[in-house]
């Protein structure tokens, strides 16, 4: 399962370049390994969902929490989004301690949390000037959540209030779900980092075909992070090994052609389940964290 060279594709050379935050916190290093990512969910969102119509067959009790779920993946990064509100405005001071050996964290600013967006960013930036490592605003389920959307006038000027502490802003987009549209493109190129996600597990097999659809609409150098679920949240049930090794199959070759800058495992809760998905994981982040896409 080891990164091999993507047949047919134009290396995109501009993800290893300086990205667009001047001063960016902390840039990706060289490696697969580097570049990597968890979609962080509070241990007890699964749990929360009992007795809910939210379900998506998934076990309803307390899983591992974000931070721990990245060390046991050897995943560097974690992005916190408050699904489901958890944690709460009041859990965050104590919750975010956790962080504290994470090289890097992003904080969603669209989510399901119960603070408007000014709050969300309020905080965001809050814990920011705290954290040296928290390096990205994300907008969660931005085209998804009609709520989720805002005046271009407002992320220009939460753009602003990032740039000044070397902060990135990104988003996330649905490939299956939202589709990759000529009118996003005003709020793709005002985002630092995009997230490219496929929600139902059938879907998996175009990654490469749609990333290519991606770059036409952004360009050679935005960074675009690959998402790449664990279970089949559109189909509700676990992501199939075959599908599982498909998606990582099309990242390997998407990162050696540098057409992606990095990629990320959805979601912490499923880190201390046993399943096909989270063990075929493991195994190419073993296998692929030592090998170099860019330049120092």
């Amino acid at each position: 399962m080891a990164a091999t060279a993507m047949t047919g594709t134009v290396a995109l050379t501009g993800i290893c370049k300086e990205q667009t935050v001047k001063a960016e916190r902390i840039p990706y290093g060289p490696t697969i390994g580097d570049r990597l990512w968890m979609w962080g969910h509070h241990a007890m969102s699964f749990a929360s969902m009992k007795g809910s119509n939210e379900g998506y067959n998934l076990p309803y009790d307390r899983r591992i929490d974000m931070a721990a779920a990245c060390k046991s993946m050897n995943i560097p990064g974690c992005f916190v989004v408050r699904w489901r509100n958890l944690p709460t405005k009041a859990e965050l001071p104590e919750y975010m301690k956790q962080f504290a050996e994470t090289k890097r964290i992003g904080f969603s600013i669209t989510d399901s949390a119960k603070e408007s967006f000014d709050e969300k960013v309020r905080l965001g930036l809050e814990y920011a000037d705290k954290m040296p490592n928290l390096t990205t605003l994300i907008m969660d389920d931005y085209w998804s959540n009609a709520a989720y959307r805002q005046e271009q006038d407002r992320l220009l000027k939460v753009k602003r209030e990032l740039a000044v502490r070397g902060l990135k802003l990104g988003v996330v987009l649905y490939a299956d779900a939202n589709g990759v549209k000529p009118e996003f493109k005003e709020v793709l190129e005002l985002c630092d980092e995009i997230t490219f996600w496929f929600w139902n597990g059938k879907n998996v097999s175009g990654i490469e075909e749609q990333v290519g659809k991606l770059r036409a609409v952004v360009g050679p150098e935005k960074s675009v992070l690959l998402g790449q679920y664990m279970w089949d949240f559109g189909g509700k049930q676990p992501m199939s090994a075959e599908r599982m090794e498909n998606q990582l199959a099309q990242a390997s070759r998407l990162l050696t052609s540098k057409a992606i800058s990095g990629v990320i495992f959805h979601c912490t809760p499923l880190v201390d389940m046993n399943l096909d998905a989270v063990n075929i994981s493991r195994r190419w982040i073993q296998e692929n964290r030592a090998l170099r896409i860019c330049d120092d």
